[in-house]
């Protein structure tokens, strides 16, 4: 005979589910709301389950429980609605991506929705831990995983989140790990922090890794001529940055997630009291303000240093992202139209920042896809192009 259970302990049940469930449309006001958020995100198809789950088995055969039943199934319903954004965008992604970085698609689909629910086997792998700069007492390593293939295989240069005075290039080890396995090798770096270091110190570090590693490619067994700058967050500014103003001959290709490519416009836009402290952040970073510390915010404007020779970019931004204004990378792609350099643009229309934490949640699998094909793209020998990739349209 099934248990009984306290009317009072459902209420609050469905009343939580729903509260979380709603927070995929109503912008979160805390760091800790933040976090939710990317769980009702990115989480949401599990978190549904639950809910479906508790509305068939926590019913008592009341009239009043059909009220506490219907808040259940109406939080599954939000829930899930990720997922069937995610199954509407993964069609144009891959027709998008298919047009402006063509060459042989991966036997994965954009969006796999039994990967949603069973994932994806990637075996865990501890990166080789090398030092490759030291600057003055601050000792630079990069964590490194070579590629599974028997070819010098081209490298991509990992660049971490943390709003550039924190972070882990530990990060994400699940999607560097599952690059190895498709040809590439990956080198996540430290690069130095701020408030003590402040930018240009980062461009310094990114080109100090790609000297390292070219100087020792034979070992590592990469290609010395072929990287992609990848970057998050503030890892994106940099990575950017670097790909843009470099000059670089060695970098193929630039991949941003949900980055600030205009520090002009973070500095302007920022508010002390949001869930970082944008303004703090970006000052510190910079060195001062735009008017005392100009040069620093220019050069680290990715998006004043486009020219129609940099090398192709793959932007990726959730539309109700709540620590970097998706206008930063909309406002770039319009810059990379103009310039007519290669790029493509991609926006995830549930997503908020760090959507693509969850390896096989909706923002992953999609995430995931396009940085395969535009890595193969780019690195390809032939770097061939269609007629047509001198055309963009975002991806919504």
């Amino acid at each position: 005979m099934r248990a009984r259970i306290p009317v009072i302990l459902r209420i609050l049940a469905a009343c939580s589910l729903v509260a979380w469930s709603g927070l995929i449309f109503i912008p979160a006001q805390t760091l800790f709301l933040f976090q939710l958020t990317v769980g009702a995100t990115e989480y949401g198809h599990w978190l549904a389950g639950i809910s479906l789950a508790l509305a068939v088995f926590w019913k008592n055969k009341k009239n009043s429980d059909w009220l506490i039943t219907g808040v259940f199934l109406g939080s599954a319903f939000l829930f899930l609605q990720p997922a069937f954004q995610a199954w509407h965008l993964a069609k144009i992604v891959t027709q998008e991506v298919e047009r402006v970085f063509p060459g042989d698609l991966p036997d994965e689909k954009a969006l796999d929705l039994k990967k949603l629910w069973l994932g994806t086997k990637v075996p865990n792998v501890v990166p080789e831990k090398l030092a490759y700069a030291v600057h003055g007492d601050t000792a630079l390593s990069l964590f490194f995983q070579r590629s599974t293939t028997d070819t010098p295989a081209p490298c991509v240069i990992l660049l971490h989140t943390g709003g550039w005075s924190t972070g882990s290039p530990q990060e994400f080890l699940t999607m560097n790990t599952w690059l190895t396995l498709h040809g590439f090798a990956v080198a996540a770096l430290e690069y130095r922090l701020a408030p003590r270091w402040t930018w240009p110190a980062q461009r310094t570090d990114v080109l100090d890794a790609i000297r390292y590693l070219q100087t020792h490619h034979a070992r590592l067994g990469i290609d010395p001529e072929r990287f992609v700058v990848l970057g998050r967050s503030a890892g994106g500014q940099i990575a950017q940055a670097v790909a843009y103003g470099s000059g670089n001959p060695a970098i193929r290709g630039c991949i941003s997630f949900y980055a600030p490519a205009d520090l002009h416009f973070a500095y302007r836009y920022a508010d002390p009291r949001d869930i970082l402290n944008s303004l703090q952040l970006v000052t510190q970073y910079t060195g001062g303000t735009p008017q005392n510390a100009r040069a620093n915010y220019d050069s680290g404007s990715g998006i004043l240093l486009v020219q129609p020779n940099s090398p192709p970019t793959l932007l990726l931004h959730g539309t109700r992202d709540e620590l970097v204004w998706v206008r930063q990378s909309r406002r770039l792609a319009a810059v990379l139209q103009r310039k007519q350099a290669r790029y493509l643009y991609l926006e995830f229309p549930w997503a908020t920042h760090a959507f693509d934490f969850n390896f096989n949640g909706p923002g992953g699998q999609i995430s995931r896809y396009a940085v395969l094909n535009f890595l193969k793209n780019v690195t390809a020998v032939s770097n061939r192009q269609t007629a047509d990739s001198t055309q963009r349209v975002p991806a919504r």
